[in-house]
């Protein structure tokens, strides 16, 4: 039987959120879509359907900003229960294949899971097909990344002896690409590859000036003697204060700059009485995980982040 994959509209709002999972994934319920909606997160056109003899069997959900004319999250996607396991990444794969084709755009996939889902065969499970869905989509490279949240309770980190300063766009780009020499990150190297040193690093200024937050939370720091160590972008996602990036200059690795980079970006946020600042980087990335954990944070999550 043929599967049809189209956008929603107002009037599919009900046939939309009756899909659940019983799977340990994160997933979008009712509730949140409502909100979202009301501040243009979550739109019809975004909110997609696959469909057999005019049935639901399959939903995505797509997550943009308020003013953004296409989405750059898939947060949610679900096939129904019974579905065939044989037919589930296929039903996937065409949704993620239509909708991105709609948009004129290529969307990461975020998929959200328990610290130890590893651990877990169900979770595994729902990684699994996800990850041949998302191959099969041209979602072509996956990371695992770990989600990290600070509170007031836990203490500021001391200041370290680095002095700050701000910084005006020539400068960010100029230390991004820097910073790029022998990054952990699985998505610097990768922009790195794709479009040079100079391109990612002009990329990536893009995205950060594009968050929420205010541009004075970025800050060049430097060492005793006035030299430029690293920075950090102390700025928010669409939910909480954010510790967005942190960059340590190659020559001044292993010589704790990043706590004093953390310590900075925290203060940042407790002055402004932050009830909570969170943070992401890969699992692969020992040394930040370290630093984060150093520096107060604890871990909430972990994301597997599928991109073309």
């Amino acid at each position: 039987m043929t599967v049809t994959f189209r956008a929603t509209t107002e009037d599919d709002r009900e046939a939309l959120l009756a899909f659940s999972t019983s799977e340990p994934v994160a997933w979008i319920g009712p509730d949140r879509y409502r909100a979202e909606s009301g501040t243009h997160n979550y739109r019809p056109g975004w909110s997609w359907l696959a469909e057999r003899d005019g049935r639901p069997v399959a939903r995505a959900l797509w997550w943009g900003g308020a003013d953004a004319e296409a989405p750059s999250t898939l947060d949610d996607l679900l096939v129904a229960p019974d579905v065939p396991e044989d037919e589930r990444v296929a039903i996937a794969a065409g949704l993620i294949t239509a909708a991105t084709a709609a948009f004129g755009a290529r969307p990461e996939w975020i998929v959200d899971v328990a610290v130890d889902w590893h651990d877990d065969p169900a979770a595994v499970a729902a990684v699994s097909w996800r990850t041949a869905a998302a191959r099969a989509a041209g979602l072509g490279r996956s990371t695992e990344r770990v989600s990290v949240a600070w509170t007031p309770d836990r203490g500021l980190p001391m200041p370290s002896s680095l002095r700050f300063r701000a910084g005006d766009d020539d400068e960010f780009v100029d230390l991004f690409a820097r910073v790029a020499v022998g990054s952990l990150d699985a998505h610097t190297m990768a922009s790195v590859d794709e479009l040079g040193p100079r391109g990612a690093a002009a990329d990536d200024l893009e995205f950060y000036r594009s968050l929420p937050g205010s541009r004075d939370g970025w800050r060049v720091a430097l060492d005793a003697d006035g030299l430029v160590v690293g920075f950090v972008l102390a700025t928010r996602t669409a939910y909480d204060a954010a510790i967005s990036f942190i960059g340590v200059l190659p020559q001044h690795r292993g010589r704790g700059v990043v706590d004093g980079l953390l310590a900075e970006g925290l203060r940042v946020h407790a002055e402004a009485g932050e009830p909570k600042v969170v943070g992401t980087t890969d699992a692969a990335n020992t040394p930040m995980r370290r630093a984060f954990e150093r520096a107060g944070f604890v871990v909430t999550k972990r994301r597997i982040v599928f991109e073309h």
